[in-house]
């Protein structure tokens, strides 16, 4: 299967932006293939975007799996044509109503005294590994055709020290130092690159927090490809 417009691929999908996203460029006519390791939650919000008429498939993968993830956005291009957009960013489930305060260690999170390279490791697999085996497996065709546009999405730890997240602020650091030097090695090549930072909870109806918002705000970014970073909240 193919389309006009290049397939877009939402790498770390889940309910909130990950779908708001996914529902924007597919309200615009692209093939979205939606990757996360859930099959059962990932067919499920498939059915649920092709019910309002996007085209969208699912391909589980853990990003943490460099082959398996590879391979996802292999059958996503055969299946939906050349990937010419990649939407990057896992991130633990935080909770969905507004004025909850998260358990940042039962999240995996750890403050700056306690943070150890057992507890970055993991983050560093997920925030950047996945980041830099996605960007290998999409940019050569991209670089090939001269177009493409690359987009991870961070919160406020890429950008400045959190209390309690010093672990993932070491890891989502690193993965916009990385994004930044990206975006001008391709700056020539006609593939963007750009970094969002989301510095307020994301819930629907919470203004620049609700995921359509956001999504929008990473379509346009998208579409404008004229500035590395811009920042929600921060």
């Amino acid at each position: 299967m193919s389309s006009t417009l290049p397939a877009v691929a939402v790498v770390g999908v889940g309910p909130g932006l990950g779908r708001a996203i996914a529902r924007r460029f597919g309200a615009a006519g692209h093939p979205v293939a939606l990757i996360s390791r859930n099959a059962d939650k990932l067919a499920g919000l498939a059915d649920a975007l092709a019910a309002e008429g996007v085209t969208a498939r699912a391909y589980p993968a853990d990003v943490t799996d460099a082959k398996g993830l590879s391979g996802a956005l292999e059958a996503a291009a055969a299946e939906l044509g050349r990937i010419g957009v990649l939407s990057y960013s896992p991130a633990p489930t935080f909770p969905s109503e507004a004025g909850q305060v998260p358990d940042l260690k039962a999240l995996g999170f750890t403050p700056a005294a306690e943070t150890t390279p057992e507890s970055v490791q993991p983050m560093i697999d997920m925030l950047v590994g996945g980041a830099l085996t996605a960007a290998a497996a999409v940019l050569p065709a991209m670089r090939e055709a001269g177009d493409g546009a690359l987009l991870f999405t961070t919160g406020t730890t890429a950008l400045a020290p959190i209390p309690g997240m010093s672990n993932s602020g070491i890891a989502l650091a690193g993965l916009r130092s990385w994004a930044r030097g990206l975006h001008e090695d391709l700056a020539g090549e006609g593939v963007w690159v750009g970094h969002l930072s989301i510095g307020v909870p994301i819930v629907p109806g919470s203004g620049d927090g609700d995921p359509d918002a956001l999504a929008e705000r990473w379509y346009q970014l998208a579409q404008a490809r004229d500035t590395f970073e811009t920042t929600v909240g921060i």
